[in-house]
């Protein structure tokens, strides 16, 4: 029976015996196949970790709180649809660091939109400067009553909560500006608000034709839609061609300055327009037409020569193709209006 011994220990042996006689020494064996035994390469020493630097800012100057320092503002008669300019200033604001100026402030109320859909809490910032005041510009869309507050961006004055009454922009049968120069043809920067709602017992309230310019209004006319058993569409639609003395091939009746309103599925069929003859002006406010939008149609002398004052051809005049126009049935309260026969009382 053989035995064998390991290798390791029969090269010990080898060598011990090459040592004993004298002979060449039998080198080791390479022991790099044993990393487990002898590493093969040599372990870099553990380093102590870097501490992550902490990042350092400069110190916050805090407003130092100053008493007798009160938010006062003043709204000079907003109204409807236009731009109200609005004062806001710090009552004590001298006995104020320079350092702490400009203060910022913000003005925030609730709105109707001119479609008499409630808007997103509207909100106007402000910075008021060394000299303690500031004038902004704020626009109600809805008349009314209107909770407005006041908020500023520093320690020590309390917010003002203000009631104010927007005055409404009242409709008429003609136009306040028979011509405007100075305003741009874009279609983007116009717009119509047609409310079809009418009501005359108690609450009262005139269909009536709303033109914005950029967000303002610049005219409301009184208008007429469509009488019980005739419809007149709505929606949101865009004004198309215009011309200006067309005839009605259903009623055979001129409708001067006609104005598309581009109604899908109803080719040319809609439009506002004015009519010949006074009668036609009495109901303008109330429902009466075939389904178009009637508009005021009157020439008048001035001056030696004729001037036509109508809505109908204030609009052909001045609003252009391609402009939005959106017809819709809403109350809207408080509503005043002049309608033909007190026109005509104040113009005698």
């Amino acid at each position: 029976m053989r035995y064998f011994l390991p290798f390791f220990l029969t090269s010990v042996m080898f060598t011990s015996i090459a040592a004993a006689v004298g002979a060449e020494p039998i080198p080791s064996p390479d022991l790099s196949d044993y990393p487990e035994i002898i590493p093969s390469t040599t372990p870099k020493p553990i380093q102590s970790p870097v501490p992550t630097p902490v990042p350092t800012t400069a110190a916050t100057a805090i407003p130092t709180p100053v008493s007798g320092l009160r938010l006062m503002a003043d709204f000079a008669n907003p109204q409807e649809g236009l731009r109200s300019p609005v004062k806001i200033w710090i009552e004590n604001a001298a006995s104020l660091p320079a350092s702490a100026f400009p203060i910022k402030g913000e003005l925030s109320y609730d709105d109707k939109g001119y479609d008499q859909v409630a808007l997103p809490r509207r909100k106007v910032a402000f910075e008021i400067p060394a000299s303690g005041q500031v004038q902004i510009s704020a626009l109600f869309k809805s008349p009314g009553r209107r909770d407005v507050k006041l908020s500023l961006n520093y320690p020590g004055v309390a917010p003002r909560n203000l009631r104010l009454y927007i005055q409404p922009f009242p409709a008429s049968v003609f136009p306040k500006q028979v011509e405007i120069t100075g305003l741009s043809k874009k279609p983007a920067d116009w717009r119509v608000w047609v409310n079809l709602h009418y009501a005359q017992n108690g609450v009262s309230q005139r269909q009536y034709y709303l033109v914005t310019y950029k967000d303002e209004i610049l005219e409301r006319l009184l208008t007429s839609s469509a009488a019980p058993g005739k419809i007149t569409p709505t929606g949101q639609f865009k004004l198309g061609p215009k011309i200006a003395s067309p005839k009605s091939t259903l009623y055979e009746s001129l409708m001067p300055f006609w104005t598309t309103i581009l109604v899908p599925n109803f080719s040319f069929e809609y439009g506002n327009h004015g009519l010949v003859g006074e009668n036609y002006l009495y109901l303008l406010g109330a429902p009466a037409s075939h389904g178009c939008l009637r508009l005021s149609n009157k020439w008048v002398q001035e001056g030696g020569e004729w001037l036509n004052i109508g809505g109908a051809k204030w609009v052909f005049n001045h609003v252009p193709v391609g402009t939005a126009i959106q017809i819709f049935k809403k109350p809207v309260q408080p509503f005043v209006f002049q309608n033909y026969r007190m026109w005509l009382s104040k113009a005698r």
